[in-house]
């Protein structure tokens, strides 16, 4: 199974533990339940932060388009508010590469960014998909002095189809946000930002066809890896990886006395 820091090559049995993870209730906690999106927590072995988990039915959607959304990362900077940067470094394999993101947070909270493998898999038209990252740390991505580097022990993606136009959608994240959140900001996240962020993913879903057929409308690496034309990825790019180095680095932002009351969250993610 993949370790923070290390360059990995994943196998069924490592998609099949996800989907396991994505798809059971055992251990989890049910925190919000409503308009076919429903949020769980689940203690962390590896954070102090709970795991998070959101399912939502998509209806009017396929598997196959959704899949294409969450990849594009082009497209993605239309219609996600929140990031920043987004972009591939190098590839690993036909399906894996490593990249780096950056996210918005809401003031008086610093920004933060990661770097990460992800590693994808796709069964074919109207069949399950999968996309999977966690952290690593590749040499020409040092942190930054802007953000606070966070870490994904494991996150992911989930799709499969319901039909052939609707689908249940699985995102899952093991993470530490770094720097020194407050307790509070957890149970906010799950219960009010992840049910507005589904909404947008399905807006956004909506819209693609029509963008995409402006946009380099044949261009979808991740379905077609001979049009992969990142330079390959080099084993001595990737630095070495210490969890407690990174999380003491960005520990002293200050943030752990910010009030519940001093954030709107609420309006952090706008509704079109």
């Amino acid at each position: 199974m993949m370790k923070v820091g290390e360059v990995f090559l994943p196998d069924d049995q490592d998609f099949r533990q996800f989907k396991a993870e994505c798809t059971s209730d055992q251990g989890w906690t049910i925190c919000y339940d409503k308009s076919s999106c429903r949020v769980a927590t689940k203690k962390n072995s590896s954070s102090l932060f709970d795991v998070i988990r959101v399912q939502s039915e998509f209806s009017g959607i396929s598997g196959d388009l959704l899949y294409d959304v969450i990849h594009d990362g082009q497209y993605r900077s239309t219609w996600d508010t929140a990031m920043l940067e987004c972009y591939e470094i190098c590839s690993v394999l036909p399906n894996s590469d490593i990249g780096y993101y950056s996210i918005k947070s809401p003031a008086p909270f610093k920004n933060r960014d990661f770097v990460t493998q992800r590693c994808w898999l796709d069964f074919g038209s109207n069949s399950e998909k999968y996309i999977i990252n966690h952290s690593v740390n590749h040499l020409r991505e040092p942190p930054r002095k802007n953000c606070v580097r966070g870490i994904s022990y494991l996150t992911g993606y989930l799709i499969i189809p319901s039909g052939s136009t609707s689908c249940t959608f699985y995102y899952m994240t093991q993470s530490d946000p770094g720097g020194s959140l407050p307790a509070w900001l957890v149970n906010k996240v799950s219960k009010v930002l992840a049910p507005k962020l589904m909404k947008k993913l399905a807006k956004a879903c909506t819209k693609y066809d029509k963008w995409k057929a402006n946009n380099q409308p044949s261009h979808k690496p991740w379905l077609y890896p001979e049009q992969m034309t990142l330079p390959r990825y080099n084993p001595s790019e990737i630095g070495s990886f210490d969890v407690n180095e990174t999380l003491t680095a960005s520990a002293n932002t200050g943030e752990a006395n910010v009030g519940e009351n001093a954030v709107e969250i609420d309006s952090f993610v706008k509704d079109d």
